[in-house]
């Protein structure tokens, strides 16, 4: 009777270890691969391959004893499509029309100054609003830079904290598993 007992109790322990093993194993899958991945979904096609290979290698060695001639492969033609595209931009500054040089020297020296100076303004203009635009581009780039720092060092923590969940989970299952294994061991040797 007290030998059935602990056989039963053994088998119950690495039952038990064992679900609690196979349980963490699935909750550090889930809470550390990507959503929507399957469990088995990235070893299944490995384990294919590699059988793929090993009848590959078998077919092979067969042929060469057997003396037969390798099968024949076929290679589909691929096509290619490539667009480029190259573009540019300009802006055009257009004033009226000069003054006669030969009629009216003063009045065409003074609108090349006005010119020049309208120039120079829309210049300086332009070089102040680039340089606004690349100071708030520079701390925006700077806020987002923080931003995304501190959603990484986030995920990371829930990261760790979701996989040490399953790897305790999977610790308590081997140690009921070994629990177990030692319960019937000694009874294997009281009885």
């Amino acid at each position: 009777m007290f030998e059935t007992a602990l056989t039963i109790f053994s088998i119950l322990l690495q039952t038990l270890g064992l679900v609690a093993a196979a349980t963490g194993l699935y909750k550090t899958f889930k809470d550390s691969s990507a959503p929507g991945d399957r469990f088995f979904s990235s070893v299944l096609p490995n384990q294919v391959e590699v059988a793929r290979q090993v009848w590959t290698a078998f077919d092979r060695l067969l042929r060469r004893l057997l003396r037969r001639p390798r099968p024949a492969v076929t290679h589909d033609l691929g096509t290619a499509l490539s667009v480029e595209f190259a573009g540019s931009a300009s802006g055009l500054v257009q004033f009226g029309r000069l003054p006669d040089l030969v009629q009216d020297a003063e009045a065409f020296r003074v609108e090349i100054e006005n010119r020049m100076n309208r120039v120079f303004k829309l210049a300086q203009d332009v070089q102040h609003d680039l340089g606004q635009e690349a100071k708030v581009r520079g701390q925006e780039d700077q806020r987002l830079g923080e931003d995304l720092q501190a959603r990484i060092a986030n995920i990371d923590q829930e990261s760790k904290r979701a996989t040490i969940r399953g790897l305790r989970e999977q610790v308590f299952g081997l140690f009921c598993v070994a629990l177990g294994l030692v319960v019937q061991s000694a009874l294997d040797l009281a009885f």
